[in-house]
């Protein structure tokens, strides 16, 4: 573009940008890797990227230099050995890992819902309590881990107001709304804090200033959940709450 812009003659031009594809793909590779560092799941596009920019390594018009002192055969296997050191490393690792996931009190919880609430209830909690219950119980739930969706992460914002300092009617008639017939209460993200300010209970203070100094109303509702809720089961780790409407 600069080029034409200054009336560059086309010969020059061309030899100026003879390898305009390396740079487009070495830009474009140079985007991934910024989209892979800021969402860790974009990484999906820089990998395939990487792979196909690594076979530039056998590039003569590149390495020519380089290939007429060294095979190129040479060069890929060094590379793939120094490579192998650290990826034994991490099969290892993966090999040495031994037994079989146990979550007693989930399973517990998903056989209640499976056995003891009708197929279209509608389910609310933790994120990752929900994918469980939707993917094993085949209940409807209201959020799940999809976060790139607007209107999920709104809903989930409603959803998560169970562990803040609101009133219990108040955050009852919001879940009215979603159309939840229980509420999946978890103490632990009550009381969970990786450090000082993260608790759930403290972010709300910053989201809902108004009601800060007030009890959060998971630690109530896991003592006494009536009057706006009835607690329809409970383990050491899940207490359902069924909504009671109006």
């Amino acid at each position: 573009m600069w080029g034409v812009l200054t009336k560059q003659q086309t010969h020059i031009r061309k030899h100026q940008f003879d390898h305009g594809e390396l740079v487009y793909h070495a830009l474009q590779l140079i985007a991934y890797t910024a989209l892979g560092v800021l969402i860790m799941r974009l990484k999906l596009f820089l990998t395939p990227h990487m792979c196909v920019m690594a076979s530039l390594i056998c590039s003569r018009q590149l390495f020519g230099w380089l290939f007429c002192k060294v095979h190129p055969g040479a060069v890929v296997v060094a590379l793939l050995a120094a490579m192998s050191i650290q990826g034994s490393a991490n099969l290892q690792a993966q090999w040495n890992i031994v037994g079989e996931f146990s979550n007693l009190p989930q399973e517990e919880l998903i056989e209640w819902i499976k056995y003891s609430t009708k197929p279209d209830a509608v389910f609310a909690g933790a994120m990752p309590t929900m994918a469980s219950v939707k993917l094993s119980a085949l209940r409807p739930v209201v959020n799940h881990p999809h976060y790139e969706d607007a209107g999920l992460r709104a809903r989930t914002k409603i959803v998560y107001s169970m562990y803040s300092r609101k009133a219990a009617e108040e955050v009852k008639r919001e879940l009215i709304k979603l159309q939840v017939n229980y509420y999946i209460l978890e103490e632990s993200w009550c009381v969970r804090r990786s450090k000082p300010g993260c608790s759930m209970p403290e972010i709300w203070d910053v989201e809902d200033p108004a009601n800060a100094g007030k009890p959060p109303l998971c630690n109530l509702l896991v003592k006494d959940s009536e009057p706006h809720f009835t607690t329809v089961f409970q383990n050491s780790v899940y207490k359902v709450l069924e909504v009671i409407e109006e």
